[in-house]
This record gives C-alpha cells, sequence and structure tokens, in this order.
C-alpha cells in the first residue's frame, strides 16, 4: 500500500547569520568543518532490522522491501554539509536524541553537519570558534534535541509581542525563537498537516510535502536554489513507503505473536480510520499460568500490563471528559484525523526552564496578556484562539525518540502521563500509571 508522508527536517525557512569569528579562528573553524561534511551513505537496510532502546527494540519497513539509504534523503543540496538524514536517522526512529546529539558532538568537536548556527544553536549569532563556545552555543540541541525555528508575528496577527526574556538575546517580534524536536520521517500517510504548527500546505499532502522539502533545503542545509521537481519527488518517495514501530519489548519481548499485531510491518497495511487502538486485544484474555518458567510467566505479566494500558488510553477519562484516543484518534497510530490543534499545555510559563526564552503577547482587542514558551499554530494564522495549540503528532516508535512534546521537556513517557495528570485532570493509580506506559513503550 502506497503512503503518503513528508520531510521532516522539521523545516521552515529561518533567517539569521553566522557569527563573525575574527582571523585565524576563522578558517580553522571553517577547515575542520570541511572535514564532517555528510556524506551519503551506501548501504540498505533490511525490513524490520531491531535497533535496541530502552523499552525494546524498534524496526523500520518499507514498500520496497528495503530501506535504501542511497537516495536524495541522504544527498547533499546544501552548503553547511547536512542532508535529510542529518536531523532523521533510522537508529533513532527517524528523528535524533539527546544521547544522539551528544556522541556527534563529541565525535566531531561539535562540526558534525547537525552543529550549524542557522538553527542548531540556540541563537544564530552565536560564538561557535572554540569547542567550549560550541558547547554552550548548542547547548539546547545537546540537552533536548531540539532545533531553532525562526518565525515573526505576522502582519494580520490579533495580538502583539509586548515583552521578550530571551537569554540568548536574539529573539523579537521580527523572529521569535522557538525550539521544537524534529518530527519522525515515518508513518506519515496517516497525518492531516505538516510540522508542529501546520504552516507549511498544498493543494494536496502530496504537494505540501514537496513544498517542505524544498523549504527544509533551504533553510536547514542553507542551499543556494531549490530542489528539481525530481529531488523533491524522490525524498518525498522515498518517505512514503516508511513504517516504524516498537518492534520487541524488554520484557515482553516480540510484538507481533500470540495475537499481538505490533511492529511496523503490520503498522504498513493499516488504512488511515477513526478508531481506538486494537492492536493488543488478543493479550487482554492473557493469564499467567504457573506451570510456566519464571521467565515466560514475566513476558506473559508484561503482555497483560500492555493490554491493559490499551484499554486506559481507550477509555479513561479525565476531569473534563477527555480520553486519551479522543485527540489521539486514528486507529491504531495515534494522530488526529481532522488535523485538529490542541492546547495541552506544555508552553505554559509554569513549565518554563530558564534556558528557554519566554514571550509575553497581548491581544489587541481586549487587552488580555499571556506568556508563553511557544505560541505554536497561532503565529501561522495569527488568531489569539490558536495561542499554544499545535498538532498531534503519530504515537508509533515512541519508544525510539524520547523525550517528548514539541520542546521535548518530558525526558520519559511517566513524565509526558504526569503532565496529562496536571494539565487535563486525569486520575491514575500507580499501577495505571505503569500500565499505561508500557503500553506506550509498545507502539
Amino acid at each position: 500500500m502506497r503512503r503518503m508522508m513528508f520531510v521532516v527536517l522539521h523545516a521552515g525557512l529561518v533567517s539569521g547569520c553566522v557569527a563573525d569569528l575574527d582571523g585565524d579562528a576563522e578558517a580553522d573553524a571553517e577547515a575542520e568543518a570541511t572535514e564532517f561534511r555528510a556524506k551519503p551513505p551506501k548501504n540498505t537496510i533490511k525490513n524490520n532490522k531491531e535497533y535496541p532502546n530502552p523499552a525494546g527494540a524498534s524496526a523500520t519497513f518499507s514498500d520496497a522491501g528495503k530501506v535504501d539509504l542511497g537516495t536524495d534523503f541522504t544527498k547533499d543540496f546544501g552548503t553547511n554539509g547536512r542532508t535529510c538524514i542529518t536531523c532523521h536517522t533510522e537508529k533513532e526512529g527517524w528523528t535524533i536524541s539527546p544521547s544522539f546529539v551528544q556522541s556527534r558532538f563529541a565525535s566531531s568537536n561539535g562540526l558534525d553537519p547537525l552543529f550549524r548556527p542557522v538553527d542548531g544553536a540556540n541563537s544564530p549569532l552565536a560564538d561557535v570558534s572554540t569547542l567550549a563556545a560550541r558547547q554552550q552555543a548548542y547547548s539546547l540541541l545537546l540537552s533536548r534535541a531540539v532545533i531553532r525555528v525562526g518565525i515573526g508575528i505576522p502582519d494580520n496577527a490579533e495580538f502583539e509581542l509586548v515583552a521578550v526574556d530571551d537569554p540568548y538575546n536574539y529573539a523579537s517580534a521580527a523572529e521569535l525563537s522557538l525550539f521544537r524536536r524534529p518530527l519522525p520521517a515515518a508513518n506519515l500517510s496517516f497525518m492531516a498537516s505538516v510540522m508542529w504548527d501546520g504552516r507549511v500546505t498544498g493543494a494536496t499532502l502530496l504537494d505540501a510535502l514537496g513544498e517542505q522539502a524544498n523549504g527544509a533545503t533551504l533553510g536547514h542545509a542553507e542551499a543556494l536554489a531549490p530542489l528539481t521537481t525530481a529531488q523533491r519527488e524522490e525524498i518525498v518517495d522515498f518517505e512514503f513507503g516508511l513504517s516504524h514501530a516498537q518492534i520487541k519489548g524488554s520484557v515482553a519481548d516480540k510484538l507481533s505473536v500470540a495475537g499481538g499485531k505490533g511492529g511496523p510491518e503490520f503498522l504498513s497495511n493499516l488504512d488511515r480510520a477513526v478508531g481506538p487502538f486494537t492492536i493488543y486485544d488478543a493479550w487482554s484474555s492473557l493469564q499467567v499460568d504457573p506451570r510456566e518458567c519464571h521467565s515466560e510467566q514475566q513476558i506473559t505479566a508484561a503482555r497483560m500490563a500492555i493490554a491493559r494500558g490499551q484499554a486506559l488510553f481507550n477509555t479513561a477519562t479525565s476531569a473534563t471528559g477527555s480520553t486519551c484516543r479522543g485527540c489521539h484518534n486514528v486507529a491504531n497510530v495515534g494522530t488526529n484525523f481532522n488535523g485538529t490543534f490542541f492546547d495541552v499545555g506544555v508552553s505554559s510559563p509554569d513549565l518554563r526552564s530558564p534556558e528557554v526564552p519566554l514571550y509575553t503577547l497581548r491581544n489587541l482587542t481586549t487587552g488580555e496578556e499571556i506568556s508563553t514558551t511557544d505560541p505554536g499554530r497561532a503565529l501561522i494564522t495569527g488568531r489569539w484562539n490558536d495561542m499554544n495549540r499545535f498538532k498531534v503528532p503519530s504515537l508509533r516508535g515512541l519508544a525510539a525518540r524520547a523525550p517528548f512534546f514539541h520542546d521535548g521537556s518530558s525526558a520519559t513517557l511517566l513524565d509526558v502521563v504526569h503532565h496529562y495528570e496536571t494539565a487535563l485532570g486525569f486520575d491514575f493509580t500507580p499501577a495505571e500509571e505503569a500500565d499505561l506506559v508500557a503500553f506506550m513503550n509498545a507502539l
């Protein structure tokens, strides 16, 4: 089944310039950076190849029969050494993680193509002339695996920016600095909108995906010319066939046995439809057999926990009457069918860390003021009611791509559950929290 998906360099055209360096430091930094320009991988990956993660292992299944890492997805069309795979690697669930970023920094002294001031640094004007300077300049990328997206207040906005608290002294109404996780480059045929704030659109989803590929190349890769039509199509076609999911649990073992329907191959055959999660329905009737060996009992108990977590995800109700699947309503995938944008409180000033900018905005009609770390959809539509709203991402393959939420503010899935308990009024017992985490880790 052919699948629509998009290039998730987590793109957007961003403006800014590289910090001016003095004399020899500039030449040395340029020479070192040249050594770390990306080289297209020449190998392929077998379907269902397992990549370990803390919850077991994830895998990718391609409709092409294998994952070919020799396509335009991995080729360098820019000026700074970046390609799509720089920020979307198969080993990290088609995105990047802090541990991956830190490893790349250590192996290259912060000169790998991932580390570019245009959007990898906390400010595009940051000093990157020395190793110590780069460690400071790329601190958010290193700690949260987030990319800086620069977006200004739109001309038609129903609000104005009245205050900025930016530790990096760059953000303004012309360009807010927004730090967001690269979305995974897989499972994207189930999406109804492109990017966290839906700012790339087109006559069709495929058109939008092509535009995003081009915008990512011009922005993140700092290309001097747009992608050709053929290059856009090859990038989109590569992603078109990628399905990614958890394939094995650390205790539950294989997720596609005993009636379970986990793993990327089952996912690749799903149609996009509204419905609950049902992939672990068969495990709801399991029982631990005392006659089995201890390890088999543990596997069965782990699978039972996953099934209980699935039931909670589908049916547990918050104080406001909402359910998890109310927003995550694409069956067995967990994105939103209509592409609705939601405010789940992640941008709240109460949750702001001092290393993240804070913005105060005023409604031009009512005079109401709010503070936020990221206005989200409102910066695209200009509407006050869209403040702090973001898209609902796919939940498949979650275990491979911590940290979570658009800003990487939740380090673990248990942190995610705790956030929703506080922000939306869910009330889970510790045992229920554990079951929910077990389920999400099995996606």
